[in-house]
């Protein structure tokens, strides 16, 4: 993997975790305006986080297939947990819109601390489901990178054998030779 793909990697890291902190921590409790801000700023990101792909996928292009396939691996995650945080995106832009209409309910009106309760308990499933989608698609890397690294290894040792059967090839034809000579 080329230096550049790693410096790209390392951004796209950085700016999804953005994304998911601002997601997870910072709109779920904030007012209308900073609600607003934290979105704008979010749309940013993901602008950003767009660039980056593209250019991690100019960058994969340079590359034999091996080295192509594990970053490909890579970039399928990243689009995956992309489009996890537009989904969350698009459903925290719905809420702001309807938080205007939660604002206008009594501050100390039980249906809206039930809302904000069972809101919370479904952010934190939907955290915990996008967790275990992130842990799956880790796992099927892993899984391919071992496969792809077995087959190599196995390549090695066919050659390897390959090789050994040659050397006693040889071995045999030069004992042959040498009792030849000492014979005669």
């Amino acid at each position: 993997m080329s230096d550049q793909f790693t410096r790209y990697e390392e951004d796209l890291i950085g700016f999804i975790k953005s994304c998911k902190t601002i997601l997870a921590d910072k709109i779920p409790i904030a007012q209308a305006d900073e609600r607003k801000s934290f979105i704008r700023q979010l749309r940013q990101i993901t602008d950003d986080i767009s660039r980056i792909i593209e250019d991690m996928e100019i960058e994969m292009r340079k590359f034999g297939p091996n080295s192509r396939a594990s970053m490909n691996n890579k970039l399928k995650q990243y689009k995956l947990d992309v489009e996890i945080i537009q989904k969350e995106m698009k459903k925290a832009i719905d809420v702001s819109s309807n938080f205007r209409n939660y604002q206008s309910i009594n501050q100390n009106d039980p249906e809206r601390n039930k809302l904000l309760q069972i809101h919370s308990s479904l952010m934190n499933t939907n955290d915990t489901i996008v967790r275990s989608t992130q842990i799956a698609i880790e796992t099927e890397q892993l899984g391919n990178n071992v496969l792809t690294e077995l087959n190599e290894q196995g390549e090695r040792l066919r050659n390897a054998n390959d090789q050994l059967d040659d050397t006693k090839s040889a071995l045999y034809r030069s004992k042959r030779i040498l009792k030849k000579l000492s014979m005669g």
